[in-house]
């Protein structure tokens, strides 16, 4: 990229950070993004991929790519971690590719994640191959991914796979699901409220691998299944746990299916069928499956407390909306630099500054993207009184389901 290119890059980005909230944004209404999309020429860039190469960095504060109506035909691969993007509608931003598995690279997927953190929101990912076999729409090794208010649509198997290595955390709220065979199968924990289910074909919607770690967990809540033809909910093809919560299936929906399981345990089946529901209704009439057993769960839990919170082992909580805390604020030698310590990781927008006891103010020095930032140098005999965002803000990095801005108070000494 050339100077006058780079120069006039940062000038719109400049301008758009400073506008006004854009349309069609849900949870970042009050907080304008980094970059924008648009096919017309009104954004920053035309494509996806270009923005995701502008803001590829070693930072990890995070950003905001808004994404304008129109339907992408582009592979979209995430590498960076904490990256929003937001399409301006569920239905009118839409990435849809062709593209089956085989001898793929390793973005197998219509949209991948190799980033922790990442949130997807108001949009649609699409696999548009024709044929039943692998077609993933959305994949991954990231861990910590956050979906919301999205379609992932694919007619083969394993539309939404994300597979961070040793299992990882995934958040999905008022989504559809939709394909073949395992057409939402996570390792490790998965937490999905609010959704649509539908299964295109006769197989099985649900997979999971909870294997190595017995706290391993699917949890579906509110949500409804549905199908073309009978199918069944899920199957069985090595450790797993499944939670169903007040969930609504079709008459078409049967049983989730074990045929596959071994009469004795072994490495791969150490727990045994783990299958559990509570409060759920089937069309046409229920069924002894279906009957409430949440009491034989590990610890009994009450359906009030199964929670993304829980379903996470309280490692992460997407819908916390507690403000990150200062807990420290350092004054390091040799020069006196200034240090904030955040209760955990931050993204500055903006510039902010500290306001000292004699008046003076201190910049900040543009670190990014942990639980510490820095100002310029303090004079002796001053002290920190207090930060001033000026006209920006400071808010926790972590994928959440809403933007938590920090409590700025310094601790009492």
């Amino acid at each position: 990229m050339n100077i006058v290119r780079f120069f006039c890059l940062s000038l719109f980005l400049i301008a758009e950070v400073q506008a006004h909230s854009l349309p069609g944004i849900s949870t970042i209404d009050t907080l304008k993004p980094d970059v924008v999309v648009a096919q017309d020429g009104s954004g920053l860039f035309k494509t996806i991929g270009e923005a995701l190469l502008y803001v590829t960095n070693s930072s990890s504060h995070r950003v905001i790519i808004y994404i304008k109506d129109g339907i992408y035909t582009e592979k979209v691969s995430i590498h960076r971690p904490n990256v929003t993007l937001v399409g301006q509608s569920r239905k009118g931003t839409r990435i849809a590719y062709s593209i089956p598995a085989g001898n793929e690279s390793i973005s197998r997927g219509v949209l991948n994640i190799f980033g922790n953190g990442v949130v997807l929101e108001n949009l649609t990912v699409e696999n548009t191959y024709p044929h039943r076999r692998h077609t993933f729409a959305l994949y991954g090794r990231g861990s910590f991914v956050l979906t919301k208010n999205c379609d992932f649509i694919a007619k083969g198997n394993d539309t939404v796979a994300l597979w961070a290595e040793g299992g990882g955390y995934y958040y999905h709220d008022n989504c559809h699901f939709e394909g073949n065979i395992d057409f939402l199968c996570p390792r490790g924990w998965c937490y999905v409220n609010n959704s649509t289910f539908y299964e295109v074909d006769t197989r099985a919607a649900l997979w999971h691998d909870g294997g190595k770690d017995p706290n391993k967990k699917l949890v579906i809540k509110n949500s409804k299944f549905d199908g073309a033809r009978k199918y069944a909910l899920g199957r069985y093809p090595r450790d797993s746990q499944f939670y169903l919560i007040s969930c609504h299936f079709s008459d078409s929906t049967e049983n989730i299916i074990d045929t596959n399981a071994p009469a004795a345990r072994n490495e791969e089946f150490q727990w045994g069928r783990r299958v559990f529901f509570y409060d759920c209704d089937r069309a046409g009439g229920n069924t002894p499956w279906l009957k409430d057993n949440l009491h034989t769960a590990a610890g009994a839990p009450k359906a009030k407390d199964i929670t993304a919170k829980w379903t996470f082992d309280g490692v992460w909580d997407p819908e916390s909306t507690a403000a990150p805390q200062i807990k420290d604020v350092k004054t390091e030698a040799p020069y006196r630099v200034v240090q904030v310590v955040f209760s955990e990781p931050v993204t500055v927008r903006g510039l902010p500054v500290i306001i000292t006891r004699k008046g003076k103010t201190l910049k900040w020095t543009k670190t990014n993207g942990s639980n510490v930032i820095t100002f310029s140098a303090l004079d002796a005999g001053d002290a920190p009184l207090k930060i001033d965002v000026q006209k920006g803000s400071i808010f926790a990095s972590s994928a959440s389901t809403s933007i938590r801005y920090a409590n700025l108070r310094f601790p009492k000494k």
